[in-house]
């Protein structure tokens, strides 16, 4: 997503939709003439982790071509999603004898296990596309020892300290969505709560943790209990899918969801006209950008109107949802990652009375 969105997520300091009041003088009554400031940040989590936990024993191969599609789509969503997503991705097996990954076997840079793609995708650890890294992943086989142990296996990818080649695939900010896949029920001996306790705990606000289970359903002779409470202890984050039905990208919903809301865009009220002799508004403002990089330095600069200077530059729209106000938008440009957060100090001149016919009505040019 190139633009800045209208600034279209919820402002830290501010509700969402918040007026921009005028602000007092110090000297007392300012006439018509006054200002207004306000420093609007917004950063949402763009950050996925997400493991698959997938039954490689015997009992899999009869859905090998339902796996394949499946994992097909599910890297078509997360390359699709609305807002460019921070991805770690990885793939465990579930079987008992075999605990080897495909990291090498599919091109991902030495130590590392799981793919990275981070900073609006210019951050990678792989050298093709992610849709290939990441079917090349998941192609574990059916040959490992049964019964498969997705819960355990699912436990033992995230304890810590973490097994080789997966150092820094947990990020403290980040969603975690644990996916597992499995031909029958798990056969783990840990309790079902203690493990689903386990992955609940390793964030601070267990709503950042999710989980789906991907088994069969309606042609399998069993309900698979334990996966069924596995997913059921994450309430709405947890998701249950029949491996007989496709499509299996539903299994994303919990994490895909949390970055693809569209949540109501700043406001700006009373601004005042320069010049009324000419069509729409004329605003007198400065907006300075407080810009974090993928190294996490970071920079102030000013940024120039729209109608002055290409992006990222800013512009305030009329109507729309602000109705009698207008809508902050920033232009971004073809550069921009959206992971880095809005931060932007605006200031503006402003009515003092609403009367003013400087401070009239939006109006469309």
């Amino acid at each position: 997503m190139k633009r800045g969105a209208l600034l279209l997520l919820c402002l830290w300091g501010a509700a969402c939709g918040d007026r921009l009041e005028p602000a007092l003088c110090d000297g007392g009554n300012c006439a018509t003439q006054v200002s207004w400031q306000k420093t609007y940040q917004h950063n949402v989590n763009y950050k996925l982790d997400v493991l698959f936990v997938v039954d490689d024993t015997p009992a899999i191969a009869p859905y090998a071509a339902t796996l394949a599609a499946g994992f097909a789509d599910m890297a078509r969503t997360l390359e699709s999603l609305p807002q460019p997503a921070s991805l770690h991705v990885g793939f465990v097996r579930a079987g008992t004898c075999d605990a080897s990954t495909r990291g090498a076997a599919c091109g991902l840079a030495a130590p590392e296990q799981f793919v990275r793609q981070e900073w609006c995708e210019t951050i990678t650890n792989f050298s093709g596309a992610f849709a290939d890294t990441f079917a090349c992943l998941s192609d574990l086989g059916a040959g490992d020892c049964a019964p498969a142990q997705p819960l355990a296996a699912a436990q033992q990818a995230l304890a810590t300290p973490p097994r080789p080649g997966w150092d820094g695939f947990l990020r403290p900010e980040a969603y975690l969505l644990a996916v597992v896949i499995a031909a029958a029920d798990d056969a783990s001996s840990a309790p079902v709560s203690e493990i689903a306790s386990f992955i609940r705990g390793l964030k601070p606000d267990p709503s950042q943790t999710a989980a789906s289970a991907i088994v069969p359903a309606g042609c399998a002779a069993a309900a698979p209990q334990r996966l069924t409470e596995f997913v059921e202890s994450f309430g709405a984050n947890g998701v249950l899918l029949d491996l007989c039905d496709a499509p299996l990208s539903p299994a994303l919903r919990p994490v895909t969801e949390q970055i693809s809301t569209i949540i109501e865009p700043a406001c700006a009220f009373n601004v005042r006209d320069t010049d009324l002799e000419t069509p729409g508004l004329q605003p007198s403002c400065a907006f300075i950008d407080h810009v974090v990089t993928a190294d996490g330095s970071r920079a102030d600069s000013s940024l120039p109107s729209c109608d002055a200077d290409a992006p990222p530059c800013w512009r305030l729209v009329p109507g729309g949802y602000c109705a009698q106000g207008y809508v902050i938008d920033i232009e971004r440009g073809p550069d921009w990652c959206s992971e880095a957060g809005e931060n932007v100090t605006i200031e503006c001149l402003a009515c003092a009375d609403a009367s003013d016919p400087a401070c009239r009505l939006p109006q469309a040019r």
